[in-house]
């Protein structure tokens, strides 16, 4: 049985070498879970659970074999899937450590208790001046139908304060007007 709580964690670019290996490239930049757990999901027209043997990072890239797929055919076919694992499989983190996963849903309040709209999405993509990853809150604000809008807020220090679970928020400095 599917899981109700697959988390989306990367996707299948295509085939690594000839025996099976599969190129996935991760939604976060240090793809820690799909390093750790080795229950997978695939998710194309239906989900089917994998059994990952190994994974390695290669580049920004995660390499993996899962039991199943033996040629570099059965791994060019998964290309444009995507891997999810299950919530309840993520390792555990230190305490004031949260995955981004958690935060969408959680409100976004600023420095002045301004609520800026709810997490609704993850983006990542390149810093094209220093050509890092970078990872973005998708904040959607709301104050009716016809005003609604959706902030990009860059995950960095800088304009996160805090992230506080027992409260469902996300502290940002960031202004209204922006």
């Amino acid at each position: 049985m599917t899981p109700n709580d697959l988390i989306d964690l990367g996707a299948v670019r295509g085939a690594y070498g000839l025996k099976g290996w599969v190129r996935i490239t991760p939604f976060s930049a240090d793809g820690v879970v799909l390093g750790t757990v080795r229950n997978w999901w695939l998710q194309g027209t239906a989900a089917e659970e994998l059994l990952v043997d190994e994974v390695k990072r290669h580049g920004d890239s995660i390499v993996a074999k899962w039991q199943g797929c033996e040629s570099k055919e059965a791994a060019d076919s998964l290309k444009g899937a995507t891997i999810a694992v299950s919530r309840k499989d993520f390792p555990a983190l230190a305490v004031g450590e949260h995955y981004l996963s958690d935060v969408i849903g959680y409100r976004v309040v600023n420095r002045e208790d301004f609520e800026l709209g709810t997490v609704s999405g993850l983006r990542s993509g390149k810093d094209g001046a220093r050509g890092a990853g970078l990872q973005w809150l998708e904040v959607s604000s709301a104050t009716g139908p016809a005003n609604e809008q959706t902030l990009l807020i860059p995950l960095v220090d800088r304009y996160v304060d805090s992230i506080e679970s027992d409260a469902r928020a996300v502290k940002v400095d960031w202004h209204a007007d922006w």
